[in-house]
């Protein structure tokens, strides 16, 4: 959810392309401006529970990739996330690498 004052926040889905400890690469529904506030909820494949943080979106980035089609992806930094929550990022990132 992009977080705005003042104003109710719209939920999107989007796919992770790229996490690491430090944030993740989206491909964004909507367009996103740099500084833009997202409050996060993460779904690691072997979770139960999805992890929640606040994200800053650092790039953002839109090309038509064919007639027809247009991708938008951005980067988001991690801002406020729980430690807990780091470690099993972490862990997930280390488990994939090495999988």
């Amino acid at each position: 959810k992009l977080i705005k004052k003042n104003k109710r926040q719209k939920t999107s889905l989007s796919w992770i392309k790229n996490i690491s400890g430090g944030g993740i690469r989206i491909i964004a529904k909507d367009d996103l401006r740099k500084g833009d506030l997202l409050d996060l909820e993460i779904q690691i494949p072997h979770l139960e529970n999805p992890i929640r943080a606040v994200g800053e979106a650092t790039w953002f980035s839109q090309r038509k990739e064919k007639e027809w089609a247009e991708s938008r992806e951005a980067g988001v930094r991690f801002r406020d996330i729980e430690p807990r929550d780091l470690h099993r990022i972490l862990e997930f990132v280390h488990t994939i690498g090495i999988g």
